[in-house]
């Protein structure tokens, strides 16, 4: 028990620092390209959200006790990052964190049930496919849930398209990063980092 959460501890401050790290970048490069290319358009969700890799990834790596880490890490980032938050710790702020910490983990949960929990659902984490599945369950989730609990949108069409836009921004931003990852990935194979 104590190995299982030793490594776990290992990886918390790699997981809070790079979704920070991450939700940093997309506030201060992404939204602002988003906000000058697409001005005459509303805006509703990023078309571009990496911060959905960091959640997918670090819950394909370390579990879905991922979300003890995930949960503060976008709390404290939701408290200094937004100003839509008004500088407060409000019910929105705690249901945005828990939404965001939890479709991943949840997802995660749902795809190792539906391979029967079997051994060899851990041997199909390291196939990107599957990584990609559990990320496409948690954006369609997270959409879902954010769009219906944190928006006042009383039309079809407006909940049809802000549901749209988040799973695309989801999506758009998972296969960003696995495509990093795996440029990353083949540079350190090949010795230069």
């Amino acid at each position: 028990m104590m190995e299982k959460f030793r490594s776990f501890a290992r990886w918390e401050f790699i997981v809070a620092f790079c979704y920070f790290v991450v939700l940093l970048f997309e506030i201060e490069v992404i939204f602002p390209v988003e906000k000058m290319l697409l001005a005459p358009y509303p805006y509703v969700a990023s078309l571009v959200f990496l911060p959905h890799a960091v959640r997918v990834l670090s819950t394909v790596i370390v579990g879905p006790k991922v979300f003890f880490v995930l949960f503060p890490t976008i709390l404290v980032s939701g408290y200094f990052l937004f100003d839509s938050y008004e500088g407060g710790l409000t019910r929105l702020l705690v249901m945005d964190a828990a939404i965001g910490a939890a479709c991943s983990p949840l997802a995660y949960l749902f795809v190792k049930w539906i391979n029967r929990n079997t051994p060899e659902f851990q041997l199909t984490l390291l196939n990107w496919r599957t990584v990609f599945l559990i990320g496409a369950i948690a954006s369609v989730w997270n959409s879902l849930m954010r769009v219906t609990l944190l928006n006042e949108l009383d039309q079809l069409h407006d909940i049809v398209n802000a549901v749209a836009k988040v799973i695309i921004g989801d999506m758009a931003g998972l296969a960003i990063g696995l495509v990093a990852l795996v440029f990353l990935f083949r540079l350190v194979r090949r010795g230069r980092i």
